[in-house]
């Protein structure tokens, strides 16, 4: 076994955990502009930091390609202002799910919203902004059908993140929209001439989350009766006049800019189970979600995923926490969790400190059968990599990995495992954006926009950052970077990127395997639960070939505030032939015989294989 932490005294891991983060304000007196204007033309230099290029030329080899013309013309609205509200810098999600039912994936990209307060010339506009859902309608073309489908935010209203999942069970899958002290839950009752219809109803349904401000959330069947249930993590109690009453940074830069968490005391997140009616009801305490005294106002959740860490056939929950340690639930199977993150040791950093998790990914990177947990952190702080070692202890492995000298300036968000160059490993996406406004003034070289971050898997573990020249120009530009999420959009059998961007229009990236290759050499696994859930949440799929196995699990959430494509992605060597077999919710093993490269496949619990798309 790994080197555990279960010697390390409690005392200290708990001292460590809520210790006082250090002052975000380095003390410089300076001002700037507030960030985020829409009205800013696409890739303008900020006042924030070092100019960055217009629209770089793609470079010859590039492994994705930024596709510029692809979305409509549409930018997240943050609201940034000069009262520095901490839901600014929070806000924006990104979700693939196939709204339509065509076959192919579409977009959702939540706004923010505005203050009653806000400047017009804040906003660009006048009008109340609103979320985007892009259709797909082909070839990287998109067409922006959101008012037409329902998926509308009310006035006053302020959005942070979103996921889906097929709540119903009706074949369709539902989007969840969380945001400030209420929360949304779209119904889609399916499509008609080719535009969804959703209908709002979280509030009848118990889903509202009514004064929480929520962040990322995860859809996942924790007591395995069929129905899914979902997990919304709340951030801090933000209030508004204390907000103003601090003016932090001022009284050490003489700069006013965003708070640290620290001045806001913690909320307990919110677990909603599914009933036999279909309504959901809160019940995180009888169900042991709520955190334990004296971390209990200290949970500062960020990122959710649900994934069976310890591979014992039901969903776990990892919660990423900002500036708190961070949370592992453990399923007993009946729907019962115990928190064990500090004694399993993914709460802490290697030197049992807490850090400011943001995003959180739970996959197989090292290829050794088990689910592995990566964590994004704030600046001056390693990202956490916390390895499995087979019996669900973990052990942080970022800088053996060499993650740890390559991320020491970003502010990771987003974040998700792909295997972006079809060598059968996984490598590592990463979006970045700061959170203090005057970074570049108060931080030294660091800034508000930042480089996301491509992360090649070299030697089945240890990682090596990508420059430009062979990520993509894409990653030469500095974002404010949030939500980030996966999926094969132009159905030729690799994985693109979306990033979206605070204040700025969301990125579409190419991933250009497939165009280089020639051929598709990987599949795609659409599963369907029955009689447990059709979404099919906490299925295991083993894919042999060569005598090598891959294993993915369709989770829930992950990332940050955003949701990827639920189907699994395998990629094949030579001959593009091999055995799968799955393990669903319920805990029925099925053998699904011999798939084929070059496919998208549905397995319906308990029948066989069927082509339901052949990649391009």
């Amino acid at each position: 076994m790994r080197r555990s932490r279960r010697g390390v005294a409690w005392a200290t891991l708990l001292a460590a955990a809520c210790e006082r983060p250090a002052a975000l304000d380095p003390p410089v007196a300076a001002a700037a502009p507030a960030f985020g204007d829409p009205r800013r033309p696409f890739g303008e230099p900020s006042e924030d930091g070092p100019p960055w290029p217009l629209e770089p030329p793609p470079h010859d080899g590039e492994r994705f390609t930024w596709m510029t013309a692809a979305l409509p013309d549409w930018s997240h609205c943050n609201a940034a202002s000069d009262r520095y509200r901490m839901q600014e810098i929070l806000s924006g999600g990104v979700v693939l799910f196939d709204a339509d039912g065509d076959g192919d994936l579409d977009l959702f990209c939540n706004t923010g919203g505005r203050w009653p307060d806000t400047p017009t010339r804040s906003l660009g506009a006048t009008e109340q902004p609103q979320h985007a859902l892009f259709r797909n309608d082909g070839a990287f073309r998109f067409a922006e059908i959101a008012a037409a489908a329902g998926v509308q935010l009310s006035a006053g209203a302020f959005a942070v993140g979103a996921t889906a999942g097929d709540y119903d069970g009706d074949g369709d899958e539902d989007l969840y929209v969380t945001g400030d002290r209420r929360s949304w839950l779209y119904r889609n009752e399916g499509a008609r001439d080719g535009v969804p219809r959703f209908v709002e109803c979280a509030a009848e349904l118990g889903l509202a989350a009514e004064g929480l401000l929520a962040t990322s959330a995860a859809f996942l069947d924790a007591d395995r009766d069929g129905r899914l249930d979902l997990y919304v993590a709340g951030y801090v109690a933000y209030d508004d006049a204390r907000n103003e009453r601090l003016r932090c940074g001022e009284a050490t830069s003489g700069v006013r800019d965003y708070c640290s968490p620290k001045e806001f005391e913690g909320t307990q997140d919110r677990f909603f189970r599914q009933e036999a009616d279909g309504r959901f009801r809160e019940c995180a305490r009888e169900v042991g979600l709520l955190v334990p005294e004296p971390l209990a106002k200290n949970g500062k959740g960020l990122g959710v995923v649900a994934a069976d860490v310890d591979d014992d056939g039901d969903c776990d929950l990892f919660v990423a926490n900002d500036g708190c340690p961070n949370l592992l639930f453990l399923n007993d199977g009946r729907g019962r969790f115990a928190e064990e993150g500090l004694v399993r040791g993914c709460a802490l950093s290697s030197e049992g400190r807490s850090r400011a998790g943001m995003g959180t990914e739970a996959a197989d990177y090292d290829g050794d059968g088990d689910l592995d947990l990566f964590v994004t952190n704030l600046d001056l702080e390693s990202n956490g990599l916390f390895r499995n070692d087979g019996s669900a202890f973990f052990e942080d492995d970022a800088g053996p990995c060499g993650l740890a000298a390559q991320d020491g300036g970003t502010v990771g968000f987003g974040t998700l495992f792909l295997d972006a160059d079809h060598d059968g490993d996984l490598d590592l996406a990463v979006a970045n954006g700061h959170v203090v406004r005057h970074a570049w003034r108060t931080r030294g070289t660091l800034t508000l926009h930042q480089h996301d971050q491509l992360f090649e898997n070299r030697d089945g573990g240890r990682f090596e950052l990508l420059p430009p020249e062979r990520a993509g120009a894409f990653f030469a530009v500095r974002n404010v970077a949030r939500g980030a999420a996966a999926g094969d959009l132009d159905g030729d059998g690799d994985l693109d990127l979306v990033f979206a961007r605070s204040g700025d229009r969301p990125v579409v990236l190419r991933n250009n395997h497939a165009e280089r290759a020639g051929r598709a050499d990987a599949l795609l696994l659409d599963l369907v639960g029955a009689p447990a859930v059709r979404a099919a949440i906490g299925t295991r799929a083993w894919l042999t070939a060569d005598g090598r196995t891959q294993v993915a699990e369709v989770k829930g959430g992950a990332s940050y505030a955003s949701r990827s494509d639920r189907r699994l992605h395998f990629a094949l060597p030579a001959g593009g032939r091999a055995t799968l077999r799955l393990r669903w919710p319920d805990g029925t093993a099925q053998e699904a015989g011999e798939l084929a490269a070059g496919h998208c496949w549905r397995v319906v619990q308990g029948r066989a294989p069927e082509v339901v798309a052949t990649l391009r």
